[in-house]
C-alpha cells in the first residue's frame, strides 16, 4: 500500500451505522409491526371492539327473539292449555287436559266396541257428565251413598270384558294374569294412568247410584193415556173434519190411522205411541193431561187434536187420545225416560247450591276436539279377550 493510500484513509472520519432498535427505553415488550407499537395495536382492537359492542348486543337480541317465537308458540300451544281451567265444582277444578283425559276415556271404550266415537258435542257433554259426576259424588254423604274401591275393581273388570261366575274362578292364577294383560293392553291404548280413569268410574258410579235414589221417588203407578198420531202432509181443514167423523162414528182407531195417515210407516206401527204418563213429553203434557175451568179434559177422548207442524220431517200431526187410565203401571222405558227427567231437575236444583264454574267457548272447542282428533283409534282397534262390556254409564 502506497503512502497516499493510508494518508486518504486517515482523513476519512469514523462512519458507524445506528440499527433500528427493536423497542423504545420505558416501553416494555413493544415491538414494530408497520411502523405501529404493539400497544398501538392493541388500543386500535380495543376501539374496534367498542364500535362492534353495539351491533353484536342487537344479534344477540335478534337471535334471543327469533329463539322465543318457537318456545312461546310451543308453550301456548302444549303446556299452557292443558293447564287452564275448564270446569270446578266447590273446590274441585278439572282443567282442559283432565276434560281431554275424560273423553278420551270414553272415546277408547266406543273404539274398542268397533263403534266410531261421534266427536260433535263431545266437549258439552264431557263437561256436564264430569260436573253431574262431581255433584253427585259431593252430594253422597247427604243422601246415603258409596262406592267402595272393591266394586271399582269390579265394574272396571266389567269393562275389559272380564266377569267371574264364581269366587274360585276369579281367585284362580291364570284369570289373574289375563285381566292383568288385558289392563296392561288397556291402559296402552288411551295413554292415561290408571288412577285417573279409575276416579272417572267411581265418580261415573256415584252418578249411578244417585239416580237410584232419585228413582225410588218416581211412583211406578200413574195415570196414563194411550195416544195415536195420524200424519198428514199439508194443513187442510177438511181434513180434520173427515178424520173426526171417522172417529165418531164409531170407527176403530187403527183403522181410521190406516185410512187417514200419510206416515210412511203407518203399516208398520198403525199410529200408536203406546201409554204415555206425564212427564214423557213435557211440551204437550198439559194437552195429554190439563183440564179446563169446568174439570172437561183439554183434549177430549177420541177427538183429533189441532195440527201441530213438525218442522224435522215437514209434516203436519193430529193427535188422538184413545183411551185415559188412572193408575196404570209405567213401562220400563218410560220408567227409565221419567227418571232421567227427575235426574236432570234434581241437578238443576242442587246447582244454586254449589259453586260452579264452567267455560265453553269455540277456542277450547276447537283445542279440546283436535286432541280428541289425534287420538282417535278407528278404523283398527286392538282385540281384547273376550270383548269389551258397556261402557260407562252417563258418560259422553
Amino acid at each position: 500500500m502506497s503512502p497516499k493510500d493510508d494518508d486518504e484513509d486517515q482523513a476519512k472520519p469514523d462512519v458507524v451505522e445506528t440499527p433500528i432498535p427493536d423497542y423504545e427505553a420505558g416501553r416494555r415488550s413493544i415491538t414494530v409491526r408497520g411502523g405501529k407499537t404493539r400497544r398501538q395495536m392493541v388500543d386500535e382492537k380495543r376501539r374496534l371492539q367498542l364500535k362492534a359492542r353495539p351491533f353484536l348486543v342487537i344479534s344477540v337480541v335478534v337471535l334471543i327473539g327469533l329463539l322465543t317465537i318457537p318456545v312461546y308458540a310451543y308453550f301456548q300451544n302444549f303446556v299452557f292449555p292443558p293447564r287452564e281451567l275448564a270446569l270446578r265444582v266447590e273446590g274441585t277444578e278439572y282443567t282442559r287436559g283432565d276434560v281431554v283425559n275424560f273423553i278420551r276415556f270414553n272415546q277408547r271404550m266406543s273404539e274398542n266396541l268397533g263403534v266410531p266415537f261421534e266427536i260433535g258435542n263431545s266437549l258439552f257433554d264431557a263437561l256436564q257428565t264430569l260436573q253431574e259426576n262431581e255433584l253427585a259424588f259431593q252430594l253422597a254423604p247427604k243422601n246415603g251413598i258409596t262406592v267402595t274401591a272393591e266394586e271399582v275393581d269390579e265394574r272396571l273388570d266389567t269393562i275389559l270384558g272380564f266377569v267371574a261366575v264364581t269366587v274360585a274362578e276369579r281367585e284362580s292364577r291364570e284369570y289373574k294374569d289375563n285381566l292383568e294383560e288385558a289392563k296392561r293392553q288397556f291402559i296402552q291404548r288411551i295413554g292415561i294412568d290408571e288412577v285417573i280413569f279409575r276416579d272417572f268410574i267411581r265418580k261415573s258410579m256415584f252418578k249411578e247410584r244417585l239416580r237410584g235414589v232419585v228413582a225410588e221417588q218416581i211412583p211406578r203407578v200413574q195415570a196414563q193415556v194411550h195416544m195415536y198420531e195420524i200424519i198428514k202432509l199439508d194443513n187442510d181443514p177438511e181434513e180434520r173434519r173427515a178424520i173426526e167423523r171417522d172417529l165418531v162414528s164409531g170407527m176403530p182407531i187403527e183403522s181410521i190411522v190406516l185410512k187417514q195417515s200419510e206416515d210412511p210407516n203407518v203399516r208398520r206401527d198403525l199410529g200408536n205411541r203406546g201409554w204415555t204418563p206425564f212427564g214423557i213429553t213435557p211440551e204437550i203434557d198439559a194437552l195429554l193431561f190439563g183440564l179446563d175451568g169446568d174439570g172437561n179434559r183439554l183434549l177430549p177422548i177420541r177427538t183429533p187434536s189441532s195440527p201441530r207442524f213438525d218442522e224435522e220431517n215437514g209434516w203436519w200431526s193430529y193427535l188422538v187420545v184413545e183411551e185415559v187410565q188412572d193408575a196404570r203401571e209405567v213401562d220400563e222405558e218410560s220408567f227409565e225416560a221419567l227418571t232421567t227427567r227427575a235426574l236432570t231437575i234434581f241437578f238443576n236444583e242442587e246447582r244454586a247450591n254449589f259453586d260452579l264454574y264452567m267455560v265453553l267457548d269455540s277456542e277450547i272447542f276447537d283445542w279440546v276436539n283436535a286432541q280428541v282428533r289425534l287420538s282417535a283409534l278407528i278404523p283398527t282397534p286392538t282385540p281384547v279377550p273376550f270383548g269389551f262390556g258397556t261402557g260407562l254409564q252417563g258418560g259422553p
